[in-house]
């Protein structure tokens, strides 16, 4: 999931770096994690809008600066729809988009997930939008109703 030289991670890491911030710092102006940041600076996971939008604020970055990193979170997401995705990034994508922790999920359910999503982006981001806009609905539920769907990669 790392990206290239000139990626999302590499240019929030060069703005912070310019602001003097730490990443303690700017997680606790943005209102994120020192993790999260540190994960969006290697490139172990890609950002989400708001985060991004989070960031910018936080980084007091100027109009043309909040669009290049805005720009270069889109980048960290295109071609997703073309690369099959292992178990972690799979969870960690649904962690990121459903901003839920996939790490306490019961194990059935995170393998009924896996196995719903089997490496599709497309179902990956289906099952991440369901669970950021209707937090309401229980995994279980979920995971057996992605298990029933094909979703095309």
């Amino acid at each position: 999931m790392r990206q290239g030289a000139g990626g999302f991670g590499e240019l929030l890491r060069r703005l912070r770096t310019r602001a003097a911030l730490s990443q303690e710092r700017l997680a606790e102006r943005a209102g994120l994690s020192a993790r999260s940041i540190g994960s969006l600076e290697r490139g172990s996971c890609r950002p989400r809008t708001t985060s991004v939008e989070l960031l910018a604020q936080a980084l007091e970055l100027a109009e043309h600066e909040g669009d290049e990193l805005q720009a270069a979170a889109r980048r960290a997401w295109e071609g997703l729809g073309r690369e099959a995705l292992s178990d972690r990034q799979v969870l960690n994508l649904l962690g990121d988009l459903g901003g839920v922790d996939p790490g306490s999920w019961d194990a059935d359910v995170r393998g009924t997930l896996l196995r719903a999503c089997a490496g599709s982006v497309p179902a990956v981001r289906l099952a991440g939008a369901v669970l950021a806009t209707h937090p309401e609905v229980s995994l279980p539920v979920l995971a057996e109703y992605l298990e029933g769907l094909e979703v095309a990669v």
